[in-house]
């Protein structure tokens, strides 16, 4: 299994596990906290600033060459911090929503 396959049901359809869930689900309340949306979009995270402006998406992985420890990725699996620290994604992700601007 490569670093950005998931587990997936007997339909093919993919499972996000509980863990996974869990830190999204941290990360997206902070991410309220900063007065940014973050919408659950099925395994990952859709972030902007607002209504009408550009999004990332996060994702929450397991990092197999990390001991297979979890991390957020940029929706096209792109390696963006551990996720015991959703700080730092906080102000990677905001970061992230400036520069590709509304």
């Amino acid at each position: 299994m490569g670093s950005l396959d998931r587990p997936r049901e007997a339909d093919g359809k993919q499972v996000i596990a509980p863990e996974a869930t869990r830190l999204l689900e941290r990360l997206a309340s902070l991410l309220h906290a900063h007065e940014l949306t973050a919408e659950n979009k099925a395994d990952r995270l859709q972030v902007s600033a607002g209504r009408d402006s550009r999004a990332v998406e996060v994702a929450c992985l397991r990092r197999p060459d990390d001991g297979d420890r979890w991390w957020f990725s940029w929706g096209g699996g792109i390696w963006l911090c551990e996720a015991d620290n959703p700080t730092e994604a906080m102000v990677q992700i905001k970061g992230a929503l400036r520069r590709v601007g509304s």
